[in-house]
């Protein structure tokens, strides 16, 4: 069974005050224990609650309230998450667990739901299978890949608040667009946020950035990513909002941290009458009929 394992707050995690040099060395210890039986799936230490937020969730409003929280042993300061036989088994190991808090503290152990217990709601077992897929995915995706599709989230992000600064926070200086619009090239950082703020005005004023389709090939510092991209326009009729884009953007790691270098955005045309060819479903590979084209 997997279960997750709470360190509880008290006023020293609060305070920020630091583990010492020896409970630093036994709580590592403790995970290596943990890690050698097979138990430990993962597992973080949080920082004060001063540097966290909260969001409430009333109807279709949304409410964020800034740290601290007052209720100190309601928060949490750190946790595992443990793959164990038994509470009983979760319950000794955590007796073993030296005192994380310079004062008198308290670890919480609680059972993680697994797709069986949703089986009412899941009768044909589709939606277990759904997650399953999606567990597999994370398990197996890098580091480097997960740090690649946070940058395209905070591009879509910024793209969707018509934030300039933001769009191009993730391109390399010497940055090179390829875009599906003229000018057919757009070299440099600041030249490519000046290219997005001649076209944002014609935006309408809320939309939405999707990618589908994402596949991203790392190796060493050199990374590639391919995908189709829309809009999502509010109305849906505007005009952004009438094709899918393919998508190829080049990446490079510059001291520890991937940059975008290169971005090749475009869509198809018909060669025989120089009208682009929209893709209006990515998952129909569809072309022209040249025959007709042809006036054949």
């Amino acid at each position: 069974m997997k279960v997750a394992v709470f360190v509880k707050a008290t006023p020293s995690s609060e305070a920020g005050t630091l583990p010492s040099e020896q409970l630093l060395a036994e709580m590592g210890k403790y995970n290596e224990a943990l890690v050698n039986a097979g138990v430990m799936k993962a597992g973080e230490g949080l920082k004060p609650s001063s540097q966290g937020a909260r969001v409430r969730f009333s109807g279709a409003s949304r409410t964020v309230t800034d740290g601290p929280f007052a209720e100190t042993n309601e928060l949490v300061a750190g946790f595992w998450m443990w793959e164990v036989a038994s509470m009983q088994e979760a319950i000794e190991w955590v007796k073993k667990c030296p005192n994380p808090m310079v004062e008198d503290s308290e670890i919480e152990i609680r059972p993680c739901f697994g797709m069986e217990d949703f089986a009412p709601s899941d009768p044909t077992g589709q939606l277990g299978s759904q997650e399953q897929a999606l567990a597999e995915r994370v398990s197996g995706m890098s580091e480097d890949e997960a740090a690649i599709r946070r940058l395209i989230s905070r591009w879509s992000a910024a793209l969707e608040a018509k934030d300039l600064d933001g769009i191009v926070a993730d391109y390399a200086d010497d940055a090179v667009l390829f875009d599906a619009v003229p000018p057919y090239k757009t070299i440099g950082k600041q030249a490519i946020r000046q290219a997005w703020a001649n076209c944002l005005p014609y935006f309408p004023e809320q939309f939405k950035s999707e990618h589908r389709d994402i596949v991203i090939h790392v190796t060493g510092d050199t990374a590639i990513m391919h995908a189709v991209h829309h809009f999502l326009p509010t109305p849906a009729d505007h005009p952004c909002g009438q094709t899918w884009m393919r998508v190829t953007v080049g990446y490079r790691r510059f001291n520890g941290n991937w940059k975008s270098v290169h971005d090749h955005v475009s869509i198809p045309f018909n060669p025989m009458d120089n009208q682009a060819w929209f893709i209006r479903d990515p998952n129909t590979v569809d072309m022209p009929n040249y025959g007709e084209s042809c006036g054949g």
